[in-house]
């Protein structure tokens, strides 16, 4: 007969299901994001999904779902994860980063600009930590729903804040509104 070293025995009475499902649930997390990064995007989901069969609510696990259907353009599913994140976590700036982009995606500027404006409230320098989205794109996507919607000044408030060298719009131009879309168009390239 074989004796247990006490500490051994210690050790594997005080994991309980709890702490391992937890130890998983982050590991398929990470991996999760491991496969957003490669660009493997249905991957990434099948990660995420078994995240959330351990822990049902999990913001980030959500978050990740919303980002990989953004990427993989299934817009009205991701708006679902990151509105499911964001409830809850009302205040993850990411999922409201990534939404925000869905609904622009879309065509709901409405939203989209209150969901840009909050992730700046929330977070002025937001950068995400999963893509190359950060502050400076929020601006962008704010300049452009702004313009779909018809609020020229607003559109330009946004571009004039980002300081972009060599841009000078005047609005008494007859080209204005040409000029100010051609840069919105050419700063979102450069995203």
């Amino acid at each position: 007969m074989k004796i247990i070293p006490v500490f051994i025995l210690i050790i594997l009475i005080g994991c309980g299901d709890d702490e391992v499902a937890t130890i998983s649930h982050t590991k398929l997390i990470e991996e999760g994001w491991k496969e957003y990064a490669a660009k493997n995007y249905n991957d990434a989901i099948i990660k995420f999904q078994e995240a959330l069969s351990k822990d049902q609510n999990n913001p980030e696990a959500l978050n990740g779902i919303g980002w990989s259907k953004a990427k993989l353009n299934q817009t009205a599913d991701s708006i679902n994860s990151f509105k499911a994140a964001i409830t809850g976590s009302p205040s993850y700036v990411d999922a409201h980063a990534g939404i925000a982009g869905a609904y622009l995606a879309t065509g709901d500027y409405e939203r989209a600009i209150a969901s840009g404006r909050l992730v700046l409230s929330l977070d002025p320098n937001y950068s995400s930590v999963h893509d190359k989205v950060n502050a400076r794109d929020i601006r962008i996507l704010l300049a452009e729903a702004y313009y779909n919607m018809g609020d020229y000044a607003s559109a330009k408030n946004q571009i004039d804040l980002l300081e972009v060298p060599g841009k000078v719009l005047d609005p008494g131009s007859t080209t204005y509104l040409m000029d100010l879309l051609l840069v919105i168009e050419e700063l979102s390239k450069k995203s």
